[in-house]
């Protein structure tokens, strides 16, 4: 399926976080807190963190899980899985 930038579903997420992940990595990426925030402000927001590792091909599953976390809390998904996530695009996009 080719990347839709309105369809979050579209895209790869990696499989677990990359060694360096800024998230979730054994020896974490340290970000700046500029970028830090910006990274932060666009996972709680409107979009993704894609991963480094991967020429940012896929999105990074350490962001992903920090997102889903936090979309769960405030009760926007029931669980904090891609599955959730996907049926809650899903469903919005079909409104």
């Amino acid at each position: 399926m080719k990347p839709n930038r309105n369809d979050l579903r579209t895209y790869q997420v990696q499989s677990s976080p990359c060694k360096t992940c800024p998230f979730d990595g054994e020896t974490p990426l340290m970000l700046s807190e500029p970028r830090l925030i910006e990274v932060y402000e666009n996972l709680l927001g409107n979009g993704q963190h894609f991963c480094h590792s991967v020429n940012n091909s896929k999105i990074c599953r350490g962001g992903r899980n920090f997102q889903l976390k936090w979309l769960c809390t405030v009760g926007m998904l029931d669980e904090p899985t891609d599955e959730a996530f996907n049926q809650a695009m899903k469903e919005t996009l079909e409104r």
